[in-house]
């Protein structure tokens, strides 16, 4: 459902009488949709676990800007490909083929162990993305 206001406000969002509001940059629009409340499951659970510990890896702006342009070079019309997508799949895909446990991985033991997702650049020529045009560029570590 579109939302209209009479005095645009493109960073307005959260939970309002039942309903999610969001700004959609690509569309240049505010959205909204219903609220539902998901279930609490233990797959929930570890998701959320997991997620949290993802975000407690305080990645470096310059990581952050990498993963934009990846996000931005890789994207497909239609698509809603962001950084923290790109990353995400990017530690899936680490846990996926080096059987990582995302869930309680730190900073340290990524440069400890030396693994792949400590620079895009490493992360694509690991296999862990798809590899895009000047990629060796992305070279920033977390």
């Amino acid at each position: 459902m579109k939302v209209f206001y009479k005095n645009l406000i493109k960073a307005y969002t959260g939970k309002c009488d039942g309903l999610v509001y969001y700004y959609d940059p690509e569309l240049e629009r505010i959205l909204c949709r219903r609220y539902v409340k998901p279930k609490a499951t233990p797959q929930n659970a570890r998701l959320a676990a997991t997620m949290k510990n993802l975000k407690n890896l305080n990645l470096s702006e310059e990581y952050i800007t990498d993963l934009k342009f990846y996000a931005a070079m890789a994207r497909k019309p239609g698509s809603r490909l962001n950084w923290q997508i790109v990353f995400t799949k990017l530690m899936n895909a680490l846990q996926r083929t080096m059987g990582v446990d995302i869930s309680t991985i730190t900073k340290g033991a990524i440069y400890e162990q030396n693994l792949p997702c400590k620079s895009v650049k490493n992360a694509i020529d690991a296999g862990l993305l798809e590899p895009i045009l000047d990629y060796q560029r992305l070279n920033s570590g977390m």
